[in-house]
């Protein structure tokens, strides 16, 4: 009993360090460094096309090459970097979102959790609901929190994976149009 305690207690703290649930911390890939595997060199990586639940239950798409620019943050409630990340998405949320389309995009948990943890932290920033994690898999999202943007010609521009800033996101969004 007291080393199953122990082991998981140095599960959560190695989980802490890493900075993500489930891979490495702070990894960035620009289009310039490959965003995402490419059908060809030549060819940028492009988004696939999303259609999610909101937390009121109406749909809402991403439709990479519409013209506008996503940022699209796959989370869960239960991952320690994704709950440090939100008061910095929610800023970035409030300031930004005339110029982007933001959307924190949560991994498999059901709907009132997801509104429970929302209204006990003060968060009110668009969250679309990936139940049954197809959404994250088209992604090949791999560990939580991952930020992936999108120009407005639907070319994945930046994958930020690990917890990111406002600050950040303002410097990958510098060159995206």
């Amino acid at each position: 009993m007291k080393n199953t305690k122990y082991f998981s207690l140095l599960c959560a703290l190695l989980l802490f360090a890493s900075g993500g649930c489930g891979n490495a911390q702070g990894e960035v890939d620009t289009a310039s460094q490959k965003a995402a595997p490419a059908a060809s060199d030549q060819e940028a990586a492009k988004g696939i096309p999303l259609t999610l639940s909101d937390l009121q239950g109406n749909t809402a798409s991403v439709k990479p090459g519409d013209g506008k620019v996503y940022v699209l943050n796959f989370w869960a409630t239960w991952c320690p970097p994704c709950r440090g990340e939100m008061p910095e998405l929610e800023e970035f949320a409030k300031n930004h979102g005339k110029e982007v389309s933001f959307y924190a995009i949560n991994l498999q948990e059901p709907q009132g959790k997801v509104q429970g943890f929302l209204a006990e932290n003060g968060l009110s920033m668009p969250v679309l609901l990936d139940a049954d994690g197809k959404a994250g898999d088209a992604y090949q999202i791999r560990a939580i929190p991952t930020t992936i943007i999108l120009d407005s010609r639907g070319n994945v521009a930046a994958r930020h994976t690990g917890a990111v800033t406002q600050a950040q996101l303002e410097d990958l969004l510098a060159g995206v149009k």
